[in-house]
């Protein structure tokens, strides 16, 4: 399998630069330990979209789903 670019990292840096990746019709592969920080998160704030804000919990399945819709391993 050839790759244009290997992501590293589960946190919300790491997926964002996968779907962007996905989008731009590049291969990309997401290496992670499944065990992203993030998700100690207890609400962000700094996200377009969501004025309340989301929690680490919240916002990764979200991230992680769009991946899935891009296809991306």
């Amino acid at each position: 399998m050839s790759l244009d670019c290997l992501t590293v990292g589960d946190g919300p840096a790491g997926l964002m630069a996968a779907v962007y990746l996905a989008r731009f019709r590049r291969s990309v592969c997401l290496i992670d330990a499944e065990a992203s920080r993030a998700a100690l998160i207890p609400r962000s704030h700094n996200l377009p979209g969501f004025t309340g804000g989301l929690s680490g919990p919240e916002l990764l399945p979200r991230m992680s789903a769009q991946l899935s819709e891009l296809e991306v391993p």
